[in-house]
């Protein structure tokens, strides 16, 4: 592939995979160590709301800042800020608050990270391609986590489980990855960009114009604003099911907490994988319309699945139905996610696209807290099951709203 001749983007890519492979390692990590020592689903949605929480801080001035600003001095400086906190998680783990300080401060650093990259694929990339250009980072995106995730368990699991020195190792391997990420983006050449027209004054003054401008556009073109919508709905489900879905694993699924890996993060990857072969067949039978709106719903019917299973079959039966839900849920977030994207790319103006990343980031922060913790105290207090099933009625219901009383106007 001509992408792949591009050394810029290369340098670009790699630096993304590793930070964000490092990042969602580290964060599982985390979470499986918060697992461990309270077996609650209240307390790992609180960590799930210390990653978000940033955004609403540091979300209304990082895309104005990313925009004009020098984009490759500030992945540099994200790269050594996130590897200094992943060491400092490695003396932290018996204490909660420090777990959520820290994750509180990384997700602070990937704030501006985030969407210095997004904006900056344009640069590199010729028009032509820019669509294989996306398409991998969106990719990288979605997959790091899951492997991300994938990588935890094992780890931890190989050098001696939880509760030993083995669950401080994903912290320390995380470290080599963000040093030959800034390798890779120390050898790119200066990118040229177009910065946006901005008054005159202070740095705060610009910023808050700029921001304005990104307010305006989100509100006004719908073209943007529900792809946006989409793509909050793919992070909100992420936080949800890994709050809820550890917890699953070890009430209704009778295993460790580690086997997730195998048990749904496999299947979610293979999935993903799949999604994205069959993603050009779907479009052009479907359409992208129909086929984000059909995925919507069969998520919803999963989650539905997922939670009654317990309840109808045994564990055995339980355990596949958990893995097949995960193949086809991996399928389905390519079908939301990866078409969302494309859509906000094509119909967002070029020299926003760094603020429209970090509006994206302020929309997750806004909207993924409370139902996080909602769910997890739910599930904590009332019933897991009947949230999971809750929550998939709800998809459905909301899908069926939108299509009748938005998109149909």
């Amino acid at each position: 592939m001509e992408i792949l001749k591009n050394h810029q983007f290369m340098r670009l890519w790699g630096n993304q995979i590793l930070l964000q492979v490092a990042f969602n390692m580290v964060n599982f990590t985390a979470l499986l160590i918060l697992a461990d020592r309270t077996h609650s689903p209240f307390v790992q949605a609180q960590f799930y709301t210390a990653l978000t929480v940033p955004a609403i801080i540091f979300g209304l001035i990082a895309g104005p800042i990313v925009d004009i600003t020098n984009r490759k001095r500030l992945i540099l400086i994200t790269d050594i800020f996130l590897a200094i906190l992943f060491l400092l998680y490695s003396f932290s783990v018996n204490n909660i608050f420090f777990i959520l300080t820290l994750a509180f401060l990384t997700s602070s650093v990937a704030r501006f990270f985030i969407p210095a990259e997004a904006a900056t694929i344009p640069l590199v990339v010729e028009r032509k391609i820019l669509n294989h250009a996306n398409s991998f980072f969106l990719f990288t995106l979605l997959g790091s986590v899951l492997l991300g995730y994938s990588m935890a368990g094992p780890i931890i699991q190989t050098f001696g489980g939880l509760k030993t020195q083995g669950e401080i190792v994903p912290f320390f391997l995380a470290i080599p990855f963000l040093l030959l990420g800034f390798i890779l983006v120390s050898g790119l050449k200066d990118i040229k960009m177009k910065k946006p027209d901005v008054p005159q004054g202070h740095i705060f003054r610009k910023t808050f114009h700029l921001f304005l401008q990104t307010v305006s556009e989100v509100r006004t073109n719908k073209r943007v604003s529900l792809p946006l919508l989409l793509l909050v709905f793919i992070e909100l489900m992420v936080g949800v099911l890994s709050v809820v879905l550890l917890e699953y694993v070890r009430r209704f699924l009778t295993l460790p907490l580690t086997s997730i890996t195998y048990v749904l993060m496999g299947p979610l990857v293979v999935g993903l994988v799949i999604g994205i072969a069959l993603l050009g067949r779907v479009e052009v039978n479907l359409g992208r319309r129909k086929s984000i709106l059909l995925s919507l719903i069969a998520t919803g019917a999963i989650l539905i699945l997922i939670g009654l299973s317990p309840a109808l079959f045994g564990t055995l039966t339980t355990r596949i139905v958990a893995v097949v839900s995960a193949f086809f849920i991996g399928i389905l977030i390519v079908m939301i996610a990866v078409q969302a994207r494309t859509i906000l790319q094509i119909n967002a103006k070029e020299q926003m696209h760094g603020r429209i990343f970090s509006f994206l980031d302020v929309l997750i922060a806004i909207a993924i807290p409370v139902p996080v913790l909602i769910t997890g105290f739910l599930a904590d207090r009332v019933s897991l099951l009947a949230t999971l099933v809750f929550m998939g009625g709800l998809i459905i219901a909301l899908t069926y709203l939108t299509h009748n009383f938005i998109l149909r106007r």
